[in-house]
């Protein structure tokens, strides 16, 4: 997170006397764990992803607080009003402020061209050459003026992703791996990574050691999110083929090895 943003603003008189009063401790509680969230990641917050870290997984959590638009869910990715509200208002005074720097800038830049102008009337023709032409590179420099000011970017971190993985072994060489991957990569498992949670192809499936999933780039797998399980069996109802289920169960078992 930026370090211009350590903190949100609270009203209490909303918080007392808001539609949250209706609600539970328990579901207040979520709710303000829920903000804190969204704000460390500047709005940027899947609903899989805060079900996943805040209820182990289990959306249906959140249902009374969406049913009383405490907070929505907009194409899948949690929406708060009062917290966007603050990030814009940052977004538009750091846009100034790199404005009133860009000026600045340019301000000194020209009063030091004319000064040095003035200077150059009483300098040999030669140097006074060589001045011009030192000039004229320097004019050539563009300076942008994104450049004054830069928001960090969150990228998606290890912590993140063992935080969310359900087999928690051999994290030192999980780590090692994990630190070569691309950003790309990473944004992929990011995506991949609650879906491949949410679907087991049988009920005692175990999910691989984390360095098994990264080393097999099983985040390119495609996964079927829906799922029947009969007499032991999982069957699915749409998506991949009676060949391709099968060759996921072989996968399945070869990997619930624990010594791969």
């Amino acid at each position: 997170m930026a370090k211009e943003l350590p903190f949100f603003k609270f009203e209490p008189n909303e918080w007392e006397n808001g539609n949250i009063q209706m609600y539970s401790r328990e579901e207040k509680g979520l709710f303000i764990d829920l903000c804190a969230m969204y704000w460390s990641r500047l709005g940027d917050v899947p609903m899989k992803l805060a079900a996943q870290k805040l209820c182990a997984g289990n959306a249906t959590a959140f249902d009374s607080l969406i049913d009383g638009n405490i907070f929505v869910v907009k194409e899948g990715y949690v929406c708060i009003d009062f917290l966007n509200e603050q990030l814009l208002g940052f977004e538009n005074t750091s846009k100034q402020n790199s404005k009133n720097a860009f000026d600045g800038w340019e301000k000194r830049r020209k009063n030091k061209a004319l000064s040095e102008n003035d200077a150059t009337a009483l300098i040999p023709q030669c140097e006074n050459d060589a001045i011009r032409e030192d000039k004229i590179k320097e004019d050539k420099i563009i300076i942008k003026e994104d450049e004054f000011f830069d928001f960090e970017i969150i990228e998606y971190s290890f912590n993140d992703f063992w935080e969310m993985y359900p087999n928690k072994t051999g994290k030192k060489t999980a780590l090692e791996k994990f630190n070569k991957l691309t950003k790309k990569q990473k944004e992929t498992i990011e995506k991949h990574l609650p879906l491949f949670i949410n679907y087991k192809p049988f009920k005692e499936y175990n999910y691989p050691n984390p360095t098994t999933y990264l080393n097999q780039e099983r985040y390119n797998d495609e996964i079927q999110t829906t799922n029947n399980y009969q007499n032991g069996t999982a069957k699915q109802k749409s998506g991949i083929n009676n060949s391709d289920e099968l060759n996921w169960l072989a996968t399945a078992a070869r990997l619930n090895d624990p010594s791969i």
